[in-house]
C-alpha cells in the first residue's frame, strides 16, 4: 500500500537547482539565510537572479550522499517523501524491541546483594574478603549447620514504656507475647541456632538468652506468656539491676537497660530490648562467610513470613507512598519497634516499586506540557511516544547488548531524566521546523511557485541543518556527563551513568528520525488535508476553487513575496530579519488554496504562547533597557548573580563525604529508627557497634580471577595462601604474641577513637588464641610450644581447635575454627581479632583517619617480624568490614570529582567547537561552573553530605546546564554569521526572541518531571528530585540572567573572539593555510567556509555587503 502522504508530482514550471548552486558559487555575495547559517560569514542577501528554474527533487532511492548533497539532505528527502511510513515503521520497530525485552525479562529487577555498593578492587575489600574466604576454606567439613549465630540476620525488638520502670507484670507479659510472634510456626526451627543443652546429645534450637521471655520466664520455647506474680517480676528485675555492678555479669544485664538507667534513683529503666539470633551457616553452606549473598536471600525469604506475622499481629497495613512501618505501633501502652537487615532489604524493594508509579505523574505533566507547547494532540501524543520509547530501548541495549545484568531501584531515575531531556529535544526540533517556513530560500520558492512537496523537503533540510547540530551538542555533553559517572568505582552509580547515557543517545537518534517524520506527517494530514479519512469526511464540503475574495488576497500576498524575492542584493537586512519574526506555530498552520500552494502560513500575534509573550514583551526589553550608555538592569543582574555564584563557590568547598552508609528508607520508618536507638539509647554492653579488626598471617592475596563486577554476588574470587608458612617456629609464635600485646596498648589520638587507644579496653574485646594454647599445651605435654616438634605442635593445635576451652580462654569452638586456619590437615593461616574504640557511626573522614592508625599497627608488626626473622609468617594487614564501608563512601566522593574533571573540559571543548567563539565559550563555562557550585552549596546549606544522589547530580548538572547556555550562545553567534547582525545588543535581541522561550519550555519540562520525585518514600528519589529541580532553577536563572546579561554588556561584536579572528590576530592563518590545517578545520566546521575571502580584504564595504546593524 502506498504511503498515504506520498507527495504529489512536482510542478512543470520549476527552477534548475543544480544551476542555481553553480551560479551561487560564482556569486560571492550570495548566502542562504538558514541553510548557510552554520557555514557562511557574510550577511544574508536576497537572490539577485531569482527567476531561475528548479528541477524536481531527486527521489531518495536515487540520491547519493556526497559532499554536495549531504546525508542530511538524504535523510530529509527520505522523511519528506515517506513520512507516515517512516513514522509508523520506527514506532513498530521500537514496539517490537520493547516487547521482546519484556518477554526476555529485561525490565525486571536483579537481586540485591551485600556487595552491590562495595569497591571490588579496593584494598579494604580485597583484605576483608581474603580473611572471609580463608575462614570459609578452614571451615569446610568442620562447621556444623547453624552452629553459630548470624550477624546478618539478627532480629531486634525495642520496647519503650515512656516513663517509670518498664518491668511490671503486665509489661513483661506484653513483651513476651510480642517476642512469641517471631517463634510461631515451624519456619523458625529451620533457621534457629542449633546446639546441645542440658547434657543432651541431640542438636535442637538453643535458648534465646537475650530476650525478655528467657530472663523472666526461663525459656522462649512453647511459651504461653502467663501473667507473672509481681514479686517474681520485681525479683528478676532487681537481679538485673544488681548485675550492673558485677563486672562478669554487667554485659548481659546492661543489654536490657537504657542509657539513663544508672542515673535514676532508684535504678530503673523505661526502655528495654530483645535480640533473637538465627543460625549460620545455613544448610548447604560450609561457613557463614561462604556465598553470603545467597544465604542472605534465604534469610529474606524467612523474613517475608516474619513480616506478615507481625503485620497481622499489629493489624498493620501499608498505603501507597506510606509504609506501615512509619505508623507508631503500641501494645498495652508500650511502643514497640523491630528491626532486621533482611527486613530493610525487603522494605527498600517494596517502596521502590510503589514509587515507580509516581512516574505516571511525570508522564502526564510532560504530556500536557507538550500539548500546550505544540498545540496539537497528534503532535503531542506521537512525540511523547518517541520520548517514552527511549527508555525501554535503552534497557534492552543495556542488558542484552552490553550484557549487564545489574538493574536496581537507582536506575528508575532514568525515567525522569529522559522525560525532561527528551521533551527539550522535541521542542528544539519542532521550533526548527516551525522557523524554517520563514527562511529566505522558502520565501523565494513560494514566490516562484514551487510545489508544496519541494517546499516541505527544503524546509526539512533547513530544519535539520539548524537544529541537528544543537541537539547533538546538548545530547553529547549530557551523555559525557553520564559517562563521567560511569567511571565511578561504585558499581550501581557506574551502571546508572551507562544506562542514562545510552537512553540519551537513543533519544537523539529518535529525535532526528521519528520526530521529523511526525512533523511532516502532521503537515500533510492536518494542514494540507491529504489524509484520506479527512478527504472522505470533507468530500464536496469545500469548493474546489477559491472564492474571489480569497483569490484576490492570495494574489496580493504572492505579489508581495515576489517583490521580496527580486529585490536588489543590497536590500536592507532589517527586511529579511523581520521575516523571521513572522514565525508560525504548528497548531496554526492553515490550508491555502490550490492555486497558491506555496503561500506562507503566518502566526498571529495573539496566538503566541505565554512564554513567547513573556520573552518578547518583558524579558528582552528589560535586559536591553538603556539609560544613557549603560544597561542598568543587565548590570544589576550580572553583579547579583556573580556575587551569588562566588558565595556558592565558598559553600561548595565545605562539602563533606557521607557520615554513614547509604540509607534509603524514610527517617520516620522504624527500620531506620531502631538502629539509631540501639546505638544511642542503651548502655553500651557489647562491641557490635564498634569496628572490628582482623590481623591474619599466612595469607598472600585475594585473587578476583574471572569476577564480573556487574554480578557482585557471584564468583568474587578466592584467597591465595602464602607458600612456606610455618607457625611452629619460635620466632613465628613470638611475633604472634607480640602482635596481640601491641594491639592492647597501641595509641590512637584521632577523633574517631575513644580513650586514646585503638583497642577497646576490655578483656573480652580481643580474641588471641596462642597464649591459652601454650598454657593448654604445657599442661598436656610438659614442654613449651617453642621446644615441640613440628608434628606434635600441629597435631596438638588441631586438637585444641576442636576442643571446648571456654573455661580457660572464653573462646568457643566456632571462634577457634576461624582463628586457626587448618585447610584439611595443613595449617594455612592464623589470625587474631579485636574490637576497636571506633564506632561505626562516626563520620567517614574520621574513620578514614583512624584507619591510618590501624595501618600503622600493621606496619609496626611487620617491622618486628623482620627484626626477629619471622619471615615465614608473611606480612599482615588490618582488615575490617568497616574499612570496606569507608572505602565505598570515599569512592562516591572520588567518582564525583573524577566526573567533574572529565565533564568540565569536555563541556568547554564542545562549547568552543559549537560556538566557534572563545569569548562565548569562556562566558558559558563560567556560567556552568557557577551553576554547579550553587547546586552543591544547596547540599551544604541543608546540612547534607556528598551521598549517592548528590554525587550523581553534581556531575550531570554540567550536562543539564550546558543545554541551556549552548542554545543561547549558539543563537547569539548565529545572529552575526547567519543574519549579519554585528551589534551585541541586537545579537542579544536575536538570541532572546529566537531561543529564550524554547529554553524556558525545556526547563519547565525537566522541572515538572522532577517534582513527583519529591513525594516518594525512597530517600534517594526525593533527594535526587530536589537536586534536579534546583539544577533546572539555577540553570535557567544563570543562563537567562547572568550569561545573557554578560552578552548584553560585553558580548563580542562582529567576529571578535571567533577562532578565525584569533588566528588572524595571531598571524596563524597563513601558516595554517600552507600546511593544510585550515582546510581540515573548514571540513569539521571549526572555521567558516568563507573566512578566507572575508579576511582577504572584506571590510564590509565590498559589493553587496551590508553595514552592521
Amino acid at each position: 500500500m502506498a504511503d498515504l502522504t506520498e507527495p504529489a508530482p512536482a510542478n512543470n514550471v520549476q527552477m534548475d537547482e543544480t544551476k542555481n548552486e553553480v551560479e551561487d558559487a560564482k556569486d560571492p555575495d550570495h548566502i542562504s539565510l538558514m541553510s548557510g547559517a552554520r557555514h557562511e560569514s557574510h550577511p544574508p542577501l536576497m537572490r539577485r537572479n531569482s527567476m531561475k528554474r528548479i528541477s524536481a527533487p531527486v527521489p531518495p532511492h536515487k540520491r547519493e550522499c556526497h559532499p554536495v548533497h549531504s546525508c542530511v539532505g538524504c535523510l530529509s528527502s527520505l522523511i519528506t517523501h515517506f513520512p507516515a511510513s517512516v513514522m509508523f515503521g520506527i514506532l513498530l520497530i521500537c514496539l517490537i524491541i520493547s516487547l521482546s525485552g519484556m518477554a526476555g525479562g529485561a525490565f525486571g529487577f536483579s537481586d540485591p546483594t551485600i556487595y552491590d555498593w562495595v569497591v571490588p578492587n579496593g584494598r579494604a575489600s580485597l583484605d576483608n574478603e581474603a580473611v572471609s574466604d580463608a575462614e570459609s576454606r578452614a571451615a569446610e567439613g568442620v562447621t556444623l549447620t547453624r552452629g553459630e549465630d548470624s550477624d546478618l540476620a539478627r532480629f531486634w525488638i525495642t520496647f519503650d514504656w515512656g516513663g517509670g520502670d518498664i518491668f511490671t507484670p503486665e509489661n513483661v507479659q506484653t513483651m513476651c507475647e510480642v517476642e512469641q510472634v517471631f517463634f510461631q510456626g515451624d519456619e523458625y526451627k529451620k533457621f534457629c541456632v542449633l546446639g546441645t543443652e542440658n547434657n543432651s546429645t541431640e542438636r535442637t534450637c538453643l535458648e534465646q538468652k537475650f530476650t525478655i521471655g528467657y530472663n523472666f520466664y526461663g525459656t522462649v520455647k512453647n511459651q504461653t506468656c502467663n501473667l507473672l506474680n509481681s514479686s517474681v517480676v520485681q525479683s528478676t528485675a532487681q537481679k538485673l539491676y544488681n548485675d550492673l555492678n558485677i563486672p562478669s555479669r554487667r554485659g548481659t544485664a546492661a543489654f536490657f537497660m537504657d542509657s539513663n538507667t544508672e542515673k535514676r534513683t532508684p535504678v530503673s529503666t523505661s526502655r528495654t530490648r530483645s535480640r533473637i539470633d538465627l543460625g549460620a551457616p545455613l544448610e548447604g553452606y560450609v561457613s557463614a562467610a561462604e556465598e553470603q549473598s545467597e544465604q542472605q536471600q534465604d534469610y529474606m525469604e524467612h523474613y517475608l513470613d516474619v513480616k506478615d506475622e507481625y503485620f497481622e499481629a499489629f493489624n498493620m497495613k501499608s498505603r501507597w507512598l506510606f509504609s506501615a512501618y512509619r505508623d507508631r505501633q503500641t501494645r498495652n501502652g508500650i511502643t514497640v519497634k523491630w528491626y532486621s537487615q533482611p527486613l530493610v532489604d525487603i522494605e527498600t524493594g517494596e517502596i521502590a516499586n510503589g514509587d515507580i508509579l509516581l512516574a505516571i505523574f511525570s508522564l502526564v505533566f510532560v504530556y500536557v506540557w507538550m500539548l500546550v507547547q505544540m498545540k496539537s494532540i497528534f503532535l503531542g501524543t506521537f512525540c511523547m511516544l518517541q520520548v517514552l520509547f527511549s527508555l525501554p530501548l535503552a534497557i534492552v541495549v543495556y542488558r542484552s547488548v552490553f550484557q549487564i545484568p545489574y538493574f536496581q531501584f537507582i536506575h528508575i531515575l532514568v525515567i525522569f531524566l529522559v522525560l525532561g531531556i527528551g521533551a527539550d529535544d522535541v521542542f528544539v526540533m519542532s521550533d526548527g521546523w516551525k522557523f524554517s517556513a520563514d527562511a529566505v530560500e522558502i520565501k523565494e520558492m513560494e514566490a516562484l511557485g514551487a510545489s508544496e512537496d519541494e517546499i516541505v523537503e527544503k524546509r526539512m533540510e533547513i530544519s535539520f541543518t539548524n537544529t541537528i547540530g544543537a541537539i547533538w551538542t546538548t545530547s553529547f555533553t549530557t551523555i559525557v556527563s553520564f559517562l563521567a559517572t560511569s567511571i565511578s568505582p561504585i558499581m550501581p552509580i557506574s551502571t546508572f551513568g551507562l544506562l542514562a547515557a545510552t537512553a540519551i543517545l537513543l533519544n537523539f537518534f529518535l529525535v532526528i528520525s521519528l520526530v521529523p517524520a511526525i512533523l511532516v506527517t502532521y503537515h500533510y494530514w492536518f494542514v494540507k488535508k491529504r489524509f484520506f479519512i479527512y478527504n472522505l469526511m470533507h468530500q464536496g464540503a469545500e469548493s474546489e476553487n477559491p472564492s474571489p475574495k480569497e483569490e484576490k488576497k492570495g494574489a496580493e500576498e504572492k505579489n508581495t513575496l515576489e517583490m521580496v524575492a527580486i529585490s536588489s542584493g543590497g536590500a536592507k537586512m532589517e527586511h529579511s530579519h523581520q521575516l523571521k519574526s513572522q514565525s508560525m506555530t504548528m497548531g496554526d498552520e492553515k490550508q491555502v488554496s490550490h492555486g497558491n500552494a506555496g503561500q506562507p502560513e503566518e502566526k498571529k500575534e495573539d496566538d503566541k504562547d505565554i512564554l513567547e509573550t513573556f520573552v518578547e514583551k518583558i524579558y528582552t526589553p528589560a535586559m536591553t533597557f538603556r539609560s544613557g550608555r549603560c544597561y542598568p538592569i543587565a548590570i544589576v543582574l550580572v553583579c547579583t548573580f556573580l556575587a551569588f555564584g562566588l558565595i556558592g563557590l565558598g559553600f561548595s568547598t565545605q562539602i563533606q563525604p557521607p557520615d554513614e552508609s547509604a540509607q534509603f528508607l524514610p527517617e520516620d520508618n522504624m527500620l531506620v529508627e531502631v538502629p539509631e536507638e540501639l546505638s544511642d539509647d542503651y548502655i553500651p554492653s557489647e562491641f557490635s557497634q564498634y569496628a572490628q579488626l582482623f590481623f591474619a598471617f599466612g595469607i598472600d592475596r585475594f585473587d578476583r580471577g574471572g569476577f564480573n563486577r556487574f554480578e557482585p554476588g557471584k564468583n568474587r574470587g578466592e584467597v591465595k595462601f602464602l607458600d612456606g608458612f610455618q607457625f611452629h617456629l619460635e620466632p613465628s609464635q613470638r611475633l604472634f604474641n607480640y602482635s596481640c600485646e601491641r594491639a592492647k596498648v597501641f595509641s590512637c589520638n584521632e577523633d574517631a577513637c575513644e580513650g586514646g587507644r585503638l583497642m577497646f579496653q576490655d578483656m573480652d574485646a580481643i580474641k588471641c588464641f596462642l597464649p591459652s594454647f601454650q598454657t593448654w599445651f604445657m599442661n598436656r605435654n610438659n614442654i613449651s610450644t617453642y621446644n615441640a616438634t613440628e608434628s606434635l605442635f600441629y597435631s596438638e593445635l588441631l586438637t585444641y581447635r576442636s576442643t571446648d576451652t571456654e573455661d580457660i580462654d572464653d573462646l568457643t569452638v566456632s571462634d577457634k575454627l576461624a582463628l586457626i586456619g587448618f585447610v584439611g590437615n595443613t595449617l594455612r593461616y592464623v589470625r587474631f581479632d579485636f574490637y576497636t574504640t571506633i564506632k561505626d557511626d562516626r563520620p567517614t573522614v574520621e574513620k578514614a583517619e583512624a584507619r591510618k592508625v590501624a595501618d600503622d599497627l600493621a606496619d609496626d608488626i611487620n617491622a618486628y617480624k623482620n627484626q626477629i626473622g619471622a619471615t615465614t609468617m608473611g606480612d599482615t594487614a588490618a582488615a575490617s568490614s568497616t574499612w570496606v564501608q569507608v572505602e565505598a563512601e570515599l569512592g562516591i566522593v572520588a567518582g564525583f570529582y573524577s566526573g567533574l574533571a572529565i565533564s568540565f573540559p569536555v563541556a568547554f571543548i564542545v562549547l568552543l567547537v559549537t560556538t566557534h567563539n572563545l569569548i562565548i565559550a569562556l562566558l558559558a563555562i563560567f556560567t556552568i561552573g557557577f551553576i554547579v557550585v550553587c547546586v552543591i552549596s544547596t547540599i551544604v546549606w541543608q546540612g547534607d553530605t556528598l551521598g549517592i544522589a548528590e554525587a550523581i547530580a553534581g556531575v550531570i548538572v554540567i550536562g543539564f546546564s550546558v543545554d541551556y547556555v549552548i542554545h543561547l550562545g549558539h543563537s547569539y553567534i548565529d545572529a552575526y554569521h547567519g543574519y549579519g547582525i554585528s551589534d551585541r545588543a541586537e545579537r542579544f535581541n536575536h538570541a532572546s526572541v529566537g531561543m529564550a522561550a524554547t529554553v524556558i519550555a525545556g526547563g519547565v519540562t525537566t522541572f515538572g518531571a522532577a517534582l513527583p520525585l519529591l513525594a516518594t518514600q525512597h530517600r534517594f528519589f526525593p533527594t535526587m528530585g530536589a537536586l534536579m529541580a534546583s539544577t533546572v532553577a539555577f540553570s535557567l536563572t544563570f543562563s537567562l540572567m547572568f550569561f545573557m546579561g554578560c552578552l548584553v554588556l560585553f558580548g563580542p561584536n562582529g567576529d571578535v573572539g571567533d577562532l578565525s579572528w584569533i588566528a588572524e590576530k595571531l598571524r596563524l592563518r597563513e601558516c595554517l593555510e600552507k600546511i593544510g590545517v585550515m582546510d581540515c578545520l573548514r571540513k569539521i566546521g571549526l572555521v567558516k567556509a568563507t573566512d578566507t575571502k572575508q579576511h582577504a580584504g572584506d571590510t564590509g564595504a565590498k559589493k553587496g555587503a551590508l553595514p552592521s546593524v
